[in-house]
């Protein structure tokens, strides 16, 4: 115990010292502890250094990559060991862009980096961006306010804890987010946690599944646009977490359990416009060929229904040929799996094939 000599013990002693023994240990202790939770990246007194469309500013604490792929698509990456990962094949396609103009000005407080299409102001200390149109409208920001107050204050957007790197950024009134890839839940995504892992959820079973389809995630996507005319895409495939709202009103957060603090910016300001470059950049499906357009008929269980066991091959066969001899014109026929009955009792997929 912090204050005490060797051997000597709280107990006997009154409670006023022992308050302030607890002072002591917890003035000591709890700022040790805050700084391990949230590692900001520090302040900025080194500048930056320019190579093509790319600025790389060192901070006290970590480094940060801000790459310009287009004049309104923009690439920020930051490491808190001063090196970069590798670029991977799987999630982006598109590394190799055409050079940028961009405008470079070293202010007292921020770095001005213009393009035709916007103006991110990087504030020095601490180290932030703030997003504009090139006309001057604020887009998004990582200046966040004070816990009391309503002044606005510098606070870092980029932290890391442990593993896991975090980005904050203000949340503006009316503003409202879509995307996530496949969801089972909702449309507008603010005020709402988003928990992006491939999983079938948890939780009570679900009326028409053997779990809670609510938080169910097939096909997770760490990308949303939102309605103030931007998109982000967190390049990290580990399972990510996405506050829209749902600690404060204003502000929201993204944040992966582990890999490094890579996201891109897109500025629209249509979501036709986002989409078109968030294609550009993550790869675009070929067309599907002629028969996918055509008619689809799904048989459940082959068939089988409450007599799963009695599945087989020559049901399938014995349709397909029916459905030619009525002229109905089919293109795929696909056999459903009996998903419904899982669990105590039921069947499930293992009936399928028998």
């Amino acid at each position: 115990m912090v204050g005490l000599e060797r051997g000597a013990s709280l107990r006997g002693s009154k409670p006023n010292d022992c308050m302030k023994y607890l002072s002591i240990f917890l003035a000591l202790v709890f700022p040790v502890l805050t700084l391990s939770a949230q590692e900001p990246l520090g302040n900025n007194t080194a500048g930056y250094k320019k190579q093509g469309s790319d600025f790389l500013f060192s901070n006290t604490n970590g480094d940060v990559k801000i790459s310009f792929c287009t004049p309104d698509l923009f690439r920020v990456r930051a490491s808190w060991n001063r090196s970069f990962e590798a670029n991977e094949p799987w999630m982006v396609v598109q590394y190799n862009w055409a050079a940028v103009a961009v405008t470079a000005t070293d202010n007292k407080a921020y770095v001005s980096l213009k393009t035709n299409r916007l103006e991110l102001k990087v504030y020095k200390a601490p180290f932030r961006i703030d997003v504009y149109t090139a006309e001057g409208k604020l887009l998004s920001s990582e200046t966040l306010r004070q816990a009391q107050g309503d002044r606005h204050h510098g606070k870092p957007g980029l932290t890391k804890n442990a593993d896991t790197v975090r980005c904050t950024k203000q949340l503006q009134p009316n503003e409202h987010f879509f995307g996530f890839g496949e969801r089972m839940d909702f449309i507008d995504q603010r005020s709402k946690k988003i928990k992006l892992n491939v999983g079938r959820g948890k939780g009570l079973p679900h009326v028409i599944g053997a779990y809670n389809i609510l938080e169910a995630n097939y096909c997770p996507v760490p990308f949303f646009m939102s309605t103030r005319g931007y998109g982000i895409f967190l390049h990290n495939a580990f399972p990510t977490e996405w506050d829209m709202g749902t600690e404060s009103d204003e502000q929201y957060s993204f944040s992966a359990a582990g890999g490094e603090m890579d996201y891109y910016f897109f500025y629209g300001p249509s979501f036709a416009s986002i989409l078109n470059n968030y294609t550009a950049l993550t790869g675009r499906p070929p067309l599907m060929p002629l028969f996918a357009l055509g008619l689809q008929v799904g048989t459940y269980a082959g068939g089988t229904w409450g007599f799963e066991q009695l599945t087989s091959d020559r049901y399938v066969i014995e349709l397909a040929r029916k459905l030619r001899a009525l002229g109905i014109p089919v293109d795929i026929l696909h056999i459903d799996s009996v998903w419904r009955i899982f669990g105590e009792g039921g069947k499930g997929d293992r009936a399928v094939g028998s």
